[in-house]
């Protein structure tokens, strides 16, 4: 299998997170924005939005780092990193669209605007539209640690890629500053979380965002 991604993106580190922890090889295919590898006729074939990650396994081309992890964990049901019954399964699915819909989509912008853009050099952060993600961040943060008390993980009692994905979600939560300070819940998490090795081996470097 080949995967096509870059190793500071969130996205990219679930899939990494998820490969890494089932113990599965990936032929890894870094992509460097700044080149425009996302942009070439030969990766285009492969995914028209040109996005990352995208993986390949002999005839099937998989977008979204999401459908990519389960398409992943399948492989070795064994892990339970679906869900153990059906209920667990809808829970799964449940949190990996929340995380999609709702956190990561508002903790993408401040990213983008903090990070990216300096990244790149495309501009001043817009800090009214860093402020008001920030706001939604506080909110879907509480959503989240109300939802893990007294719990271990997200579903059932053992760990499963909607940890392994939200996580991810959280990988620059320090550089980004943000809103997480009445979560104790989440922050037990995610120094369970942390504490894998998966997580340790797709940590990427910590840059500095934007004042």
């Amino acid at each position: 299998m080949k995967l096509y991604h870059n190793p500071v993106s969130p996205n990219c580190r679930r899939v990494l997170m998820t490969a890494a922890y089932l113990g599965i090889p990936l032929e890894e295919k870094p992509m460097d924005f700044a080149k425009g590898d996302h942009q070439t006729p030969e990766f285009l074939a492969l995914n028209p939005n040109g996005m990352i990650p995208t993986l390949v396994d002999g005839d099937l081309i998989l977008w979204e780092s999401r459908a990519i992890m389960q398409y992943l964990a399948a492989k070795k049901p064994k892990s339970g990193l679906l869900g153990k019954n059906e209920t667990e399964r809808a829970e799964v699915t449940k949190w990996l669209l929340w995380d999609a819909g709702h956190l990561a989509r508002h903790i993408g912008t401040v990213i983008y605007e903090t990070m990216v853009k300096r990244m790149f050099g495309t501009g001043e952060p817009d800090m009214a539209a860093v402020a008001a993600a920030m706001e939604q961040v506080k909110r879907f943060c509480a959503v989240l640690d109300q939802s893990l008390k007294g719990r271990k993980y997200l579903v059932g009692d053992a760990l499963t890629i909607a940890d392994l994905a939200i996580a991810a979600t959280f990988t620059y939560a320090d550089a980004l500053k943000l809103p997480m300070k009445d979560t104790p819940n989440i922050k037990a998490w995610l120094a369970r979380i942390s504490a894998l090795d998966c997580w340790k081996k797709t940590l990427p470097p910590m840059p500095a965002a934007a004042e």
